[in-house]
């Protein structure tokens, strides 16, 4: 007998006007930086695993957990239709300020490296709610702005309202602190608020009377000023402030075209800090070569892409905003952290999307690109006659 309708669009099967389901596209691109990921974290990590842990492959397992964990929540995400994220997107915002305010909980809250950036989760695991927070603001903005509509270049209506929940949320990374996620986060909001149509004299004015005060943060922190100054100039204290751009520029420096060869780099060998978190793109330069960080590059460029493609071609401003926050999210972390490795920027402490160990980011970036699917396929419903 025939399948039905509903049952074809449970399975997620691609029929006329359905197309929910996991994107051939974003599939096709995820799964190769998933590879490259998950080999450079066990390239990078097993000495240190094996001196700290006594488990030359216990990053590598992490990563594979949490993987495990990200995928299945990006095909449960893929398959829902975005519309859910909008009816739960108020509730879905508590959530996450909560979740900031936990990490200052005692026996909740966990401190590492002098941040609180952490929640204790049962059976010894833990949760980074600021890179929760950066994919449900997402969601609250897109369904704000749309349920605005025109009201959003109204300053008191759709400016003010907008810019003080983002700043909220900023103020309670940075309180943790996480300069980092911060940027992202006021970043992306900013960006959003643009391409809703709000208006520039609003959110240049808003940017004017922020300055001082991101100013002001920059420099109210000794190790902000000292990776200031080793920015401008790591040669003038190489062995302080100056030694993560150095080593990750002597990384750079060693791959060369083609790389030395998987595993035999030398530089994640305790003189590149963090080699297999934050500066994991210096690793893969390395190892892999200027091919390898075209190719990582290309990878995240044909994801950025392939949303900023499905927000054009959405008909409705929710869908719109939504595939753009969440190409927004994913590009601007990859760009700042391979910016990072590359002495471009100063050092942030953002994770490579995909790639560097981090659980927290890993399981969300993957539900972000499942939401981003489905937005996919609800586009591509409405622009063939059906309905999502």
């Amino acid at each position: 007998m025939g399948v039905t309708a509903p049952a074809t669009r449970r399975l997620g099967t691609r029929t006329p006007g359905r197309v929910f389901g996991p994107d051939p596209f974003l599939l096709t691109v995820t799964v190769p930086i998933l590879a490259i990921g998950i080999v450079m974290v066990t390239s990078a990590g097993y000495i240190l695993a094996c001196g700290k842990y006594d488990d030359g492959f216990y990053f590598t397992k992490k990563q594979g957990f949490a993987m495990v964990i990200g995928l299945g929540l990006m095909f449960a995400c893929s398959m829902m239709n975005p519309e859910v994220w909008k009816r739960c997107a108020g509730r879905l915002l508590v959530l996450g300020f909560v979740m900031l305010g936990l990490v200052f909980v005692p026996g909740l809250g966990v401190e590492m490296g002098g941040s609180h950036r952490w929640v204790r989760l049962p059976l010894g695991t833990f949760v980074q709610p600021s890179e929760v927070m950066k994919l449900v603001l997402v969601i609250f903005t897109a369904y704000s702005l749309d349920k605005k509509g025109a009201a959003i270049r109204e300053l008191g209506v759709g400016f003010l309202p907008h810019v003080l929940v983002i700043g909220f949320a900023v103020t309670l990374v940075l309180l943790q602190p996480d300069f980092g996620n911060a940027v992202i986060i006021a970043a992306v909001g900013f960006l959003m608020l643009f391409v809703a149509g709000v208006r520039i004299r609003h959110l240049l004015g808003c940017a004017v009377l922020f300055l001082p005060f991101i100013f002001q943060v920059a420099i109210s922190a000794n190790y902000r000023v000292s990776r200031l100054k080793g920015f401008l100039d790591p040669w003038g204290d190489p062995l302080k402030s100056g030694y993560h751009i150095i080593q990750s520029l002597i990384a750079f420096g060693c791959g060369g075209i083609w790389g030395v060869g998987i595993g035999k780099g030398m530089q994640k060998l305790y003189y590149l800090p963090q080699p297999h978190t934050d500066f994991i793109f210096a690793v893969v330069s390395e190892e892999l070569g200027l091919f390898g960080v075209l190719v990582l590059i290309l990878l995240f460029s044909l994801i950025v892409c392939r949303g900023f493609m499905v927000a054009i071609r959405a008909e409705d401003a929710y869908h719109r905003l939504l595939a753009f926050g969440l190409s927004s999210v994913i590009g601007l972390e990859a760009m700042v952290n391979m910016a990072v490795a590359m002495g471009l920027l100063p050092t942030k402490g953002l994770p490579l999307p995909l790639v560097s160990l981090g659980g927290t980011s890993m399981v969300v970036t993957l539900a972000a690109l499942g939401i981003l699917m489905a937005v996919a396929g609800a586009v591509e419903a409405k622009s063939s006659g059906g309905k999502p």
